[in-house]
């Protein structure tokens, strides 16, 4: 009775066991199978240039001669411009984008690890500066990562602007203020119904026109070339330190569409704008036979200003001008000791020649008298 009852406890537990491990089986047997990335890459991407039969693909030489990187934008002419063709275009864009100009030697991340964060640039000068930073972020689509980490790190004053925000200004805390429209290159209220305001008008209104800007983050999908297009023209970036931007490209732009984006970066580098970071995204990926290798359809670009970074050149200049001052008014001032000492030398020996004359006539009147 007692072996009965042991084996009638035993044999469901196997079938359990058994149920269980046929039921992973049946569920891992109906997912489809997981692409191997790597082992499939050369076929994915023949078939993406598939797409491009009649557009030869370009080679690294190619990419080395057209493509524009650091401040060689600043040398693309707009007759250079209208000559090139797509293909030079595309080189030209994607090689100046994935590739920083100068250092920062200590970067700080604010908000998410992954989408989200944004790089910010903690040397000397570009640093914001506490008290009272000021930073503008477009497009946060109520995420507060990035707000709420340089709010609480730097102590800066944050002014969030969210376009499709549905109801008026608040305070998410004493130092960010949030607001229910966006940038563009015109104040008005675009086709969309969005409320879009100059970067120059925002800071009217807002009363910023004579403070430093520490940092602007722009992520506000494609519609980033018409607003950083405005602020570059109108010279509205002079007094900002730090730049942050997702440059959305796509798959297939226009040669129009390329030019434009050209002359904006270039303006930026004009403008004195330097790379000190640059992030493709992952998401969107492509082939095109216009770059030897994978592309992005958007990069994250992080920039500060060199103009502010030139102050630190002008200091030394400064320090020298100082020493020499005070090496004039010191030799100034030992001339003018030493004349006085001359001077003082003088008097002396006038004083000394006009005792021994009093001298000498007190001794000859004596012997007058004595004479007498």
């Amino acid at each position: 009775m007692a072996n009965l009852l042991r084996k009638c406890r035993v044999v469901p537990i196997q079938f359990v066991l058994a149920g269980a491990a046929l039921l992973i089986y049946i569920i891992y047997s109906q997912r489809p199978e997981k692409v191997n990335l790597e082992s499939k890459w050369a076929e994915l991407r023949d078939e993406e240039l598939k797409k491009y039969a009649s557009v030869r693909e370009v080679g690294l030489e190619f990419v080395r001669k057209t493509g524009r990187v650091g401040n060689n934008i600043e040398d693309l002419g707009e007759k250079t411009l209208d000559r090139m063709n797509l293909t030079q275009l595309m080189v030209a864009v994607h090689s100046f984008l994935d590739n920083a100009d100068v250092m920062c030697k200590r970067r700080i991340r604010m908000g998410s690890l992954s989408d989200g964060g944004w790089e910010i640039c903690d040397d000397d000068l570009v640093r914001p500066k506490q008290p009272p930073c000021l930073v503008y972020s477009f497009g946060s689509v109520e995420h507060f990562a990035f707000e709420d980490d340089i709010s609480r790190v730097y102590g800066c004053e944050v002014h969030s602007f969210q376009v499709d925000m549905a109801w008026d200004d608040y305070n998410r805390s004493d130092l960010i203020y949030v607001h229910p429209f966006g940038v563009g290159k015109y104040t008005e209220d675009n086709p969309e119904g969005k409320e879009l305001y100059t970067f120059g008008d925002i800071r009217t209104i807002l009363s910023h026109k004579k403070r430093n800007i520490d940092v602007v983050k722009l992520d506000i999908q494609y519609a980033e070339w018409s607003a950083m297009q405005e602020m570059v023209e109108e010279d509205e970036l002079d007094n900002v330190r730090q730049v942050l931007v997702e440059y959305h490209i796509g798959s297939d732009p226009t040669e129009e569409k390329l030019r434009r984006m050209l002359r904006i970066l270039r303006g930026m580098s004009e403008a004195g704008f330097r790379k000190f970071y640059v992030h493709k995204c992952e998401k969107g990926s492509y082939h095109h036979p216009n770059f030897p290798v994978v592309r992005s359809k958007c990069y994250d670009i992080h920039y500060l200003n060199e103009n502010f970074l030139k102050k630190r050149d002008k200091k030394p200049k400064l320090e020298e001008e100082d020493e020499e001052e005070e090496d004039t008014e010191e030799e100034e001032e030992e001339e003018k000791g030493g004349s006085d000492e001359k001077k003082t030398k003088k008097q002396v020996e006038d004083e000394d020649r006009e005792e021994e004359e009093e001298d000498e006539g007190k001794r000859k009147k004596e012997r007058e008298e004595e004479d007498e």
